[in-house]
């Protein structure tokens, strides 16, 4: 067991930790009459799942408020919206773990967001002449990572 994957990457520990619980109860070599192997094990893949979520959810709504700011770049608000953005982004680059790459369709949750900003756009009554492209414009490697330059960020959407 590598005790140190629990603080590098939670999620692959929570998988690896679940699997490693349903191997003992399919040995025998843990008494189920001890610990309910099967619920303890959905428990711990929960926690992983638990951690996926919640990145999701903070990329999505960097997605919003940067959309927002692409949507109606004079506005005064455009400042908020991309300091937004950049809070956003440092919880999910907080959150994010490597084996999550594999399981975060970022195109979704760029496809998502669009109409939670344009809600939130029609609030401060702009009416979009477009909406973004389906597919998501950043990497999911240059999100996470330190320097992603949320002020250039409209401009790399309105060049697609």
């Amino acid at each position: 067991m590598d005790a140190s994957l629990y603080d590098e990457d939670i999620y692959a520990w929570a998988e690896q930790q679940a699997a490693a619980l349903r191997r003992a109860a399919v040995s025998g070599r843990l008494s189920s009459n001890e610990l309910d192997l099967e619920h303890l094990a959905e428990e711990i893949q929960d926690v992983g799942k638990s951690e996926l979520r919640a990145t999701t959810s903070l990329l999505h709504h960097a997605f919003v408020h940067l959309m927002k700011a692409w949507a109606d770049p004079g506005s005064r608000a455009s400042g908020h919206w991309l300091s937004e953005t950049a809070g956003f982004l440092l919880d999910a680059r907080r959150a994010y773990t490597p084996s999550m790459s594999r399981l975060i369709d970022l195109d979704e949750v760029w496809r998502e967001a669009w109409p939670f900003a344009l809600d939130k756009l029609y609030e401060f009554g702009v009416e979009p002449r477009e909406a973004p492209q389906d597919t998501c414009p950043f990497s999911l490697d240059e999100l996470v990572k330190p320097g992603f330059d949320v002020n250039a960020a409209p401009d790399r959407i309105r060049a697609r």
